[in-house]
């Protein structure tokens, strides 16, 4: 089995790689990090591929995506990790997490889609979204916003597969708090999953081709209390 994780220098990413890579997965590696990258690949016990991306240049990371595609000779899996978040309502910040989580995901999912599309071949598509995506958030509105949209683009993804009668799955993870990079200045955090932990069961769910997961598990029953919880409460605690 082949597989390509986009957004593989760090946290989820990289945890991910290595379960991959231990259950006999070839990987292809992307991320802005190339050092980061190598670092990574010499840890793993498969043969793996190397791309420096940058998912906000669209259109150079598609060629790119479809180079390590052909450099692989051909994909089962994309894991479309790449996201950026912080605390913020400035426009500058909120811009670039619109460009990285709205705009790079979808520049990829799409390659992604019509590759296998192209094949006529089993795949699978995996996008990393968040609890986020169910509501909107004070905090960090571009971010809830961002996620939803990675949400909504994937359950397209999955109708248009349907109608058109293709074997692509498609698998929208979800995480509450994971210990990454990224969250390691959030002043709170409840039930945060090690990066190794949620990759676990992240690639659990990938290969049971599930079409939503919450990682971790416990995260199900704050999702089902999200949807129900009355407006006037949520917008008091969010």
């Amino acid at each position: 089995m082949k597989a390509i994780i986009i957004g593989a220098s760090s946290g989820i990413g990289a945890a991910l790689a290595k379960i991959m890579a231990e259950s006999g997965y070839e990987l292809g590696l992307t991320a802005r990090r190339t050092e980061k990258l190598e670092s990574l690949a010499a840890q793993l016990p498969t043969k793996s591929y190397l791309q420096t991306m940058d998912v906000t240049k669209t259109e150079a990371a598609r060629a790119a995506f479809l180079e390590l595609i052909e450099q692989m000779n051909g994909i089962d899996v994309v894991i479309i990790n790449a996201g950026v978040g912080e605390i913020t309502t400035r426009w500058e910040k909120e811009h670039n997490i619109i460009n990285t989580n709205v705009t790079g995901f979808a520049a990829i999912a799409n390659a992604a889609f019509y590759y296998f599309q192209s094949q006529q071949q089993k795949g699978h598509i995996v996008g990393i979204s968040s609890l986020a995506a169910l509501r909107g958030g004070s905090r960090i509105p571009s971010y809830h916003a961002s996620k939803a949209f990675i949400s909504s683009y994937m359950q397209g993804l999955r109708y248009r597969a349907v109608r058109k009668k293709l074997d692509i799955a498609i698998t929208d993870i979800r995480p509450g708090f994971v210990k990454t990079e990224m969250t390691e200045k959030n002043d709170f955090m409840i039930w945060a999953a090690t990066a190794d932990k949620a990759a676990t069961q992240i690639f659990s769910a990938i290969k049971r081709r599930k079409k939503i997961a919450y990682i971790t598990k416990r995260w199900d029953l704050v999702a089902f209390i999200m949807k129900i919880l009355p407006d006037f409460i949520y917008s008091k605690i969010t």
